[in-house]
C-alpha cells in the first residue's frame, strides 16, 4: 500500500508506526484568555492536515533521491487519508529535520529521520 506520492514517485523505506496523520483539524489563528480564564479561539474557513512520515535507515542514494521531492518549501503531495480510505492530494508545507549520519564507509548510511507535512491549500 502506498501511503504518500510526490508526484509518480512513491516513498517507501516508511517506518512501522512511522506515518502519523491528523486530518481534517480546525485552524486556530488566535486564542484569546478572557477576564475569567477561559479561552476564546477563532477558527479559520479550512481544515488542516498534517502528516509526519519517519523513514529507515537509507544509504547515500536513496537518501538524495528522497531528500530531492523535499526540496521546495511547499508542494503538493498524495497521501493515504486513514478517514476516507483512499488517496487524496493536497499542498503542504515542508519541515525537513535534522538528519543524523551512522556510517560514512563507501555508501553513507543515514539513520532515521521524520519529515513533516502541514497543509497550506488544496491540491
Amino acid at each position: 500500500m502506498v501511503l504518500l506520492k510526490h508526484g509518480d514517485f512513491e516513498f517507501k523505506n516508511i517506518l512501522k508506526g512511522g506515518y502519523k496523520i491528523k486530518e481534517d483539524e480546525p485552524d486556530v489563528i488566535t486564542k484569546i484568555k478572557m477576564s475569567d480564564g477561559s479561552e476564546k479561539r477563532n477558527y479559520g474557513d479550512m481544515p488542516k492536515t498534517y502528516i509526519k512520515i519517519k523513514f529507515g535507515k537509507l544509504n547515500k542514494d536513496t537518501y538524495k533521491e528522497y531528500i530531492s521531492h523535499f526540496s521546495k518549501n511547499e508542494d503538493v503531495y498524495s497521501y493515504f487519508s486513514l478517514k476516507e480510505q483512499k488517496m487524496k492530494s493536497k499542498n503542504f508545507f515542508v519541515t525537513l529535520p535534522e538528519v543524523a549520519v551512522e556510517s560514512t564507509t563507501n555508501n553513507h548510511i543515514y539513520d532515521e529521520f521524520e519529515v513533516t507535512l502541514e497543509q497550506c491549500g488544496e491540491a
